[in-house]
């Protein structure tokens, strides 16, 4: 997997890490294996039944021999979960689902408002379909009867897991009231929502439609299968085609929709409201339900934007590289969509924002020109379609980032049917950004401007009012005085956050509040709303624990907490501050040797303060020197130990306890990011320092030193071997070794899209605004790209490469690991290539793949630094 490109979703996977200095549990006498982590067992999703009486957990099965893979990451595959229900009352544990028989997933469950009824998604095949299934749909389990029931044999638009996602959806409101989107995890929105008791709206696939968890890593290899038919038949060209300026090919308005079903659980009748233009790779399809249920506001991502140039933290931001356009629709079978005439300066939707209470008006954002920065508050009636604008000339609201990949930072709210909150950041980006009353009438006031220090985000209490956190201060709308004043209450521990609710735009009786513990947990604190209770009730989160859900009427938090001894699932009173375990996982761990980590204090080439971080491998000697493996990622800095490559849950071979466990020290050192766009020249900085600093300490061999890195780390580690001879072998990953080809690269998920299959790559951005930030072209400037490229030095290698390389990645596509290998091979250079046939950017679709791309790797490691030989 692309770490730092995709860091987002690993961290989202990935963030209960266990204490990263952890000592071994007593008694324990064996090393990590790659066994033990495939045998973990990931809690994905909690969620309490809205009696307050059953939770519903998601359970990730460990990937053992029999399962279904090939489908996405395999630690991010929700192919592999059951859905658990465990009594509050009485502490039984009941797998409701069973999937493992049928090689079946279920995963994304939602109570209905009365927790009569648990609607899930699965891929459980049914009928003739293949075992795993061959297609992602719904179901809904009915407590009364006990039956677990497939509500429609269409497809729902899920998302592909990882990577850039495709088929995203953004599904709000509903019985529940949600302002946000509904969640199956912190990868993936849910296509569903309940209407009330009995109804449910989805969003579906048309016939044939493949879901997008399913369909992104089975599509290239589908579709060559049907070229190959083609080419056998000889009937037919197997060509595509795509265009661009005036021979851009017209879009196919029927190869893309959406279908709004509602689906009466009761009776199992399904009724189609709309069919709904989409677009597969950038952004997502917004819906948001009003509320009393009537209509639907629409957002629909209709295409992408030719990659102009745009200031850098827009371009990294899907949602503005792409054309949206807004409609309603009412929530009546065959209802017609109705699209309002954007007016000058709405031609570039960006965000949709809440309905006014009413239920008659919804608030979005968008801006005048494709290169604009500006994005001005608007307000559309779903009466008359009309379409005004809202605040003062100049005033822009939100910032650069959009969507629902970012659900806190939302920066507009209706405060009633005539008046919206909304946080405009000024000018330049050291501007502070203020929190305005806007009115329909024109009315513009700034509430934050006395404040030294505005609040970023607002949360809506009980009643209509609003509370935020602003330094160590809670601050409550004072809509008469028209400012956010501060609460007469005791001062807050400073860096003070809101952890929950999670949605800042529903009602809630109370807010959790965090605030840092010296050990780096967490110390959570109810606040009732509108205004502080006498005696605050709260609890302890440790340091890598993440609270999954809260009833606040009932003072219940469920969190999940990984330790060396397993993986568990609390629940915490407020009331009390007490905590019970609901659930317990991954009891093999409590055998492991974790051996021991610790921080190091370098100086850079350049002179700046550094850290790095060592894992020691189990049954570590002072005084002896060992050889040591160096895992590289430009950009990333080691603060303290609580790192993302220290965590002993991650995935496959990117855990790199593993690497220790066989005898390796390992160190992360800090390579901080250039910023002089000469990217190449400075991987060094932050790493030769860092090894040189381990050799003077006594741990490492000098003459044993290896490196390894993946994605942007594989660039490292060919960057470093062509302009360093200090290490001994390398191991370069899914590296980019040339940026041209780099940037111009087509995704092989795009395959069969037609006259958009161009158009999903993002890599122009990742290098022009991106962690390069070169900022141009490459026909701008191919010397400055070239100048960045390994292979321009490829013939000063002399350290012995193992490059390891999927056919379908879609980040650095495979030519870039056959170029580097080929010159090495031209000039007799000692080099190995591996290509896992169908593999993806992650290596880390197949087990089996995974297991080889370990132990080749040690294998070369051993090789060349010789664990258990002297330095040569």
């Amino acid at each position: 997997m692309g770490a730092g490109w995709t860091t987002r979703f690993w961290q989202a996977w990935l963030a209960f890490a266990v204490a990263a200095a952890a000592q071994p549990a007593h008694g324990a006498a064996r090393s990590l294996t790659l066994d033990d982590v495939f045998d973990l067992t990931r809690i994905d999703r909690a969620l309490l039944s809205p009696d307050g009486e059953t939770v519903a957990v998601v359970v990730q099965r460990p990937a053992r021999p029999g399962e279904a893979y090939g489908r996405t990451y395999y630690e991010l595959d929700p192919g592999r979960g059951d859905v658990w229900l465990i009594s509050r009352r009485t502490g039984e544990r009941r797998n409701l689902t069973q999937g493992a028989a049928a090689t079946a997933g279920y995963w994304c469950p939602a109570w209905s408002p009365d927790g009569s009824r648990l609607a899930m998604l699965s891929t459980r095949p049914e009928g003739g379909e293949p075992r795993g299934g061959d297609n992602v749909r719904l179901y809904v389990w009915t407590r009364a009867t006990g039956a677990l029931t497939r509500m429609s044999d269409a497809a729902l638009m899920t998302q592909t897991m990882g990577g850039t996602p495709m088929h995203r959806v953004d599904l709000r409101g509903g019985a529940d009231g949600s302002t946000i989107a509904h969640r199956c995890s912190d990868e993936e929105n849910a296509p569903f929502a309940w209407l009330d008791d009995s109804r449910l709206l989805a969003v579906m696939l048309p016939p044939g439609g493949v879901s997008g968890f399913i369909d992104a890593s089975s599509r290239p290899t589908r579709h060559a299968g049907e070229a190959a038919r083609a080419l056998r038949e000889g009937t037919g060209p197997t060509v595509t085609a795509v265009g661009s300026g005036a021979e851009q090919v017209p879009r196919d308005e029927r190869a893309n929709l959406a279908l709004l079903r509602a689906i009466d659980v009761s009776t199992g009748a399904v009724a189609t409201i709309a069919a709904v233009p989409t677009y597969p790779f950038r952004a997502e399809l917004t819906l948001s339900i009003a509320p009393g249920g009537r209509r639907i506001a629409i957002l629909a991502t209709t295409g992408a934007l030719p990659p102009a140039r745009a200031p850098d933290s827009r371009n990294r931001i899907d949602s503005w590289t792409v054309e949206k356009r807004l409609g309603f629709v009412d929530l009546l079978p065959g209802a017609p969509i109705r699209w309002p005439a954007a007016p000058p300066g709405m031609r570039y939707p960006l965000d949709l924002y809440g309905w006014s209470p009413d239920g008659r008006a919804i608030a979005l954002r968008a801006r005048a020109g494709q290169e604009e920065a500006a994005t001005p508050l608007f307000v559309a009636s779903a009466r008359d379609m009309s379409i005004v604008r809202v605040g003062p000339e100049g005033l822009s609201v939100g910032g650069a980032t959009a969507g629902s990949w970012f659900p806190a930072e939302r920066p507009v709210f209706w405060l009633d049917d005539r008046r919206l909150l909304a946080r405009a950041p000024g000018a330049g980006e050291a501007a502070r950004a203020d929190w305005w009353l806007l009115a329909l009438d024109g009315e513009a006031v700034n509430l934050t401007a006395a404040l030294a220090e505005p609040p970023a985000e607002l949360r809506r209490a009980r009643g209509g009012g609003f509370v935020a956190v602003a330094g160590e201060r809670l601050l409550a709308l004072d809509a008469a005085g028209r400012r956010l004043a501060p609460l007469p209450s005791a001062s807050l521990p400073a860096a003070t956050a809101i952890a929950w609710p999670i949605d800042p735009g529903r009602e809630a009786p109370a807010i959790l509040v965090a605030a840092p513990l010296p050990d780096g947990g967490r110390r959570l604190d109810e606040i009732p709303l509108p205004g502080p209770a006498a005696a605050p009730r709260g609890f302890t989160l440790p340091r890598d624990a993440q609270l999954l859900d809260m009833d606040a009427a009932r003072g219940i938090a469920l969190w999940r907490e990984p330790t060396p001894r397993g993986l568990f699932l609390r629940e915490s009173s407020l009331a009390g501050g007490g905590t019970r375990d609901l659930l317990s996982l991954n009891a093999h761990l409590a055998a492991i040797d974790w051996g021991s980590t610790m921080l190091i204090d370098y100086a850079g080439e350049d002179g700046q303060p550094l850290k790095g971080a060592v894992i020691l491998p189990p049954g570590y000697r002072e005084g002896r020197l060992y050889p040591t493996i160096v895992w590289v990622y430009p950009g990333y800095r080691v603060r303290d130990l609580n790192g993302y490559f220290l965590d002993p849950y991650m995935a496959g071979f990117y855990n790199l306890r593993l690497y220790a466990a066989r005898g390796y020290v390992v160190l992360i050192p800090s390579m901080p990011r250039a910023e002089n766009g000469e990217f190449l020249a400075g991987l060094s900085k932050g790493v030769l320092p860092a090894v040189d600093r381990l050799v003077a300490l006594g741990i490492a061999d000098p003459g044993r030193v290896g490196l390894l890195g993946q994605s942007f780390g594989g660039y490292a580690v060919y960057g470093l071997v062509a302009q360093s001879n200090r290490f001994r072998a390398g191991v370069a990953m899914a590296g980019i070794t040339e940026f041209t080809s780099f940037y111009t690269q087509f995704a092989g998920s795009a395959r069969g899209y037609p006259g958009i299959e161009h158009e999903k790559s993002w890599n122009w951005a990742l290098v022009e605004a991106g962690p390069l930030r070169l900022g141009v072209p490459p026909y701008r400037d191919h010397a400055l790209y070239w100048r960045n490229s390994p292979l321009a030095l490829v013939d000063r290698v002399e350290t012995p490469l193992l490059l390891i390389h999927g056919e379908h990645d879609e980040r650095a596509p495979m030519a870039q690991a056959e170029s580097f290998f080929y010159s090495l091979y031209r000039q007799g250079k000692t080099a190995r290539l591996l290509r896992y046939w169908g593999e993806n950017h992650g290596l880390s679709q197949s087990p089996a793949n995974i297991r080889d791309i370990f132990e080749e790797t040690v294998r070369w490691f051993d090789r060349y630094l010789g664990v258990g030989a002297a330095s040569p």
